[in-house]
């Protein structure tokens, strides 16, 4: 199959087939009523008005019906395609973690390929005219025979897999003057009295009744070659509509599946009709919510009237009702009983044996000195400038977003397999021309440039792991913030004390002395780019390095900024003010501009910035910067490398946005695949993931205008579909290894925290012993001491002002794998050792 599946909730399109379905109860479908015989009619001509349409694939659905549609083609091909087995293969070794559903519905699937050869499945959600089932599916058989000797089979597999939803039991309480409940023994009892009941019962009528049939959770109709089921009752009718407007005579649709017309799977989302869908699930819940809230005050109003006095025991815990107010006893093993009293709103709570602690008077607040002019102006300066910065991240991140102006009209996608990769391809429809393109929608500030060759890459080191380029037409986002000041300037109207967006603006720049459309905005150009080290993105992974002594720079601390300038000269006179305005102290036109090779740096106290080419190149630190200037002018260059080449090798020159992560750092993120080999017992998984390529790929992406919208075209390599899936095994198996490994990190650094505590309090490190008589020591969740932890003996010698403490596993290698070392150093080392102690010679540990 040319569509690859993943697990759980990675969104794989079968799992969403075999899960939809069990999203709701059903009503049960009812056999129709044999025809009574009778003596056939004439036959006459039927009028055209009265002939019902035929059903079919393209004629089944109105436009208004769902605002979410797919359709996977020729599903029993690509359900026996290699890719579809490899991606797969994961899931089908014992306690890989899949889910039943997903393999019991693609093992029928594939099962049946023969018949489904040709088949085309439809899959329809987020139902917008009322009386629609919430989930849909159709199936397309090469004919009308094929599709009814496949019913039964479908019916039988779906019996088979689809549990019908669960119903919580019925509970009755009977209510009198004095009730006891007693929530543990009486329960107890009241079931043991109905299983006798029921045994008698049973004697008695010499045999149990026969229960209902419970209704089956989906319904299954025919209409010649087409299949549908759903999870609730419906009829073709009611999908169909009127007929009058059907999803595949609307213009976006038919741009959409015209242009996706050779993939494998195509999907059309409609943004206004799933906004519709949603309000009204919504408002339905809303209703259903005021109808419980309404029975419940109708109940305690009745309970109030007869003014009832329930006395209810659980465990420990004894609360009397009634009358208005409640009273709750709790008692706990000593004996002391704590007494909460409540009426009429009010809470009164005591305690039999405590009395409550006579706390000192507050001790009045010295009054603040009074502060200078120069420092009340400096205030004012920076709360206007805070201010209006958070206007303007309203703007930016909010917009016209909450009136879905920034969506397109449509959104059609595509996927299949191209060669080595899964391409999937995204095209934002908007044929009226009234928007302004976006190239992500939910920040609708961002609107896109011109068509552009990127060249940021030109700038970044080689070693980038992510790499994301955009052309922005700047002086129309401005523009676009202009028209919406006077939404804001009506709604900051209504507050009192603040001003509105645009005097917010008028006051900024006349304070720092510069405009920001006629002066900054002019000088720059369109492609705005950022280059980013792999655990900005991804979070801190861990990793090993040999030892302290590491010739190699160190990694990026954060992120690289990269914009294209129209006009460099008037940038560097504009930019220390601009520095200055956004909170960037130390910047100056006199500051001193360094000279690395080809580029001018300046360092100032919040990061430091660089003139590379025709782009202005920002970085946190100076050691980063220092990174991005060497590899310049060295040519060692994102653009330069091959790996960038390679991969970028199917884009267009010309686009409007670009992204990249590097291979090497997808290859980092999923090593746990290719080095857990040897930890797992399973023979044949072992196999599996040695014949597994290390080398995932890199993933890349690229927008483009079209003359119907955006595309957006991405690239995920195979290998690293199949790390991923492998990846989930992996970790399902070694799941128990792995928290008793962390744990034992975990402890280890909180035992060097405890031991810097005691070292300021005694003068020295302390043995095991001494911290755990210590009051407030910190242990973690479950332990009795320091010494245990699940898996791994912690152990630990200390000796005036120094220490060394150890984690081994109890159970090399089933308990755990790696060993550990930690010391007054607060480094923590270790690594696989065969069950040994790791000692200070073990490799460092970075998390």
């Amino acid at each position: 199959m040319k569509f690859p599946l993943s697990v759980r909730r990675r969104g794989a399109l079968l799992v969403v087939l075999a899960v939809s379905l069990l999203l709701a109860p059903i009503r049960a479908q009812r056999p129709a009523p044999k025809p009574t015989p009778a003596k056939p009619a004439p036959a006459r001509p039927t009028p055209a008005a009265e002939q019902a349409p035929a059903v079919t694939f393209d004629t089944l659905l109105s436009a208004d019906a769902y605002g979410i549609y797919a359709e996977l083609r020729a599903v029993g091909r690509h359900a026996n395609a290699e890719e579809m087995k490899q991606l797969l293969a994961p899931f089908n070794f014992e306690g890989s973690g899949a889910p039943d559903e997903m393999l019991a519905l693609y093992n029928f699937i594939e099962s049946h390929a023969d018949a489904l050869l040709t088949a085309r499945l439809m899959f329809a959600t987020m139902p917008v005219r009322a009386g629609l089932p919430e989930t849909l599916l159709a199936l397309e058989m090469p004919s009308a025979e094929e599709a009814r000797k496949f019913v039964p089979e479908l019916r039988q597999f779906a019996a088979a897999n689809i549990a019908p939803p669960k119903v919580a039991p019925a509970t009755t309480t009977l209510t009198t003057n004095a009730t006891l409940e007693i929530s543990n023994s009486t329960r107890r009892r009241a079931r043991r009295r109905a299983r006798t009941h029921e045994a008698a019962t049973e004697n008695a009528t010499g045999g149990r009744r026969a229960a209902s049939p419970a209704a089956p959770p989906f319904q299954i109709k025919r209409a010649g070659s087409l299949i549908a089921m759903s999870n609730a009752n419906f009829t073709f009718k009611d999908l169909h509509g009127t007929g009058e407007a059907l999803l595949v005579n609307e213009p976006q649709f038919q741009a959409a599946r015209t242009r996706f017309s050779s993939d494998t799977l195509f999907a059309y989302f409609h943004p206004t009709r799933m906004m519709s869908s949603m309000k009204q699930r919504n408002e339905a819940l809303e209703k259903e919510y005021r109808r419980l809230e309404e029975i419940a005050q109708a109940e305690a109003g009745k309970r109030e009237a007869q003014g009832n006095s329930n006395l209810i025991v659980e465990d420990e815990t004894v609360a009397v009702l009634g009358g208005g107010g409640n009273m709750n006893i709790r008692t706990d093993a000593n004996g002391n009983a704590n007494f909460s009293i409540t009426t009429g709103g009010n809470t009164n709570t005591s305690n039999a044996n405590v009395a409550p602690a006579d706390e000192p008077p507050p001790t009045p607040e010295a009054t603040p000195a009074p502060k200078s002019e120069k420092e009340l102006e400096e205030e004012r300066r920076r709360e206007q400038s805070e201010q209006f910065a958070q206007s303007l991240a309203s703007l930016v991140f909010g917009g016209r977003g909450a009136t879905n102006e920034s969506w397109s009209e449509t959104i059609g996608l595509g996927a299949s397999f191209d060669g080595d990769a899964l391409v999937v391809r995204g095209l934002f429809i908007d044929l009226s021309g009234d928007q302004p393109p976006r190239p992500i929608p939910f920040l609708p500030v961002l609107l896109s440039g011109p068509s552009i060759a990127a060249e940021a890459s030109a700038v970044l080191p080689a070693d980038t792991d992510i790499f994301l380029s955009v052309s922005l037409d700047l002086p129309q986002m401005y523009d676009y913030l202009a028209s919406i000041m006077k939404i804001v300037d009506l709604a900051a109207a209504q507050e009192e004390g603040k001003g509105g967006f645009g005097e917010q603006l008028t006051a900024f720049e006349k304070t720092n002395n510069f405009r920001i459309r006629e002066e900054l905005i002019a000088a720059l150009g369109n492609e705005i780019a950022i280059g980013m080290p792999g655990n900005q993105f991804f979070g801190r992974r861990a990793v090993v390095r040999p030892s302290d002594n590491n010739d190699s720079p160190p990694p990026p601390s954060g992120p690289i900024i990269v914009i294209a300038l129209n006009d460099k000269e008037s940038l560097q006179k504009l930019l220390p003010r601009v520095l200055n305005a956004i909170g960037f102290a130390g910047a100056t036109e006199q500051s001193v501009v360094e000279k690395h090779g080809q580029v001018e740096v300046l360092t100032f106290s919040n990061g430091t910035l660089a003139f590379i080419d025709r782009f202005l190149v920002g970085a946190p630190d100076a050691a980063t910067m220092r990174r991005v200037t060497d590899a310049y002018n060295s040519g060692e260059t994102l653009a330069a490398s091959a790996p960038f080449r390679d991969s970028t090798r199917w884009q267009s020159k010309q686009g409007i946005g670009q992204v990249y992560v590097a291979s090497a750092m997808l290859k980092s993120t999923f090593a746990e695949v290719t080095n857990s080999v040897d930890d797992i017992d399973d023979p044949a998984i072992r196999a599996y993931l040695m014949r597994l390529d290390p080398e995932p790929g890199a993933v890349t992406h690229l927008a483009t205008r079209e003359s119907d919208g955006l595309m957006h075209e991405l690239r995920l390599p195979k290998n690293l579909l199949s790390l991923f899936a492998a990846s989930q095994l992996v970790s399902q198996k070694l799941a128990a290894i792995r928290v008793n490994e962390y744990t034992a990190q975990w402890k280890l650094r909180m035992l060097h925290e405890t031991q810097t505590r005691y070292k300021e309090s005694h003068g020295r490190y302390g043995t095991l012993e001494e911290l755990d008589a210590e009051k407030g020591d910190s242990h973690g969740p479950g332990d009795s001491d320091w010494s245990e932890t699940s898996g791994y003996a912690v152990k630990l010698s200390a000796s005036g002002d120094r220490y060394e403490a150890t984690a081994t596993p109890t159970g090399y290698p089933k308990l755990g794998r790696r060993s550990y070392y930690i010391d007054q150093t607060g480094s923590l080392r270790g690594g696989d050792t065969g069950g040994k102690p790791a000692s200070q010679s073990s490799p460092i540990i970075l998390d």
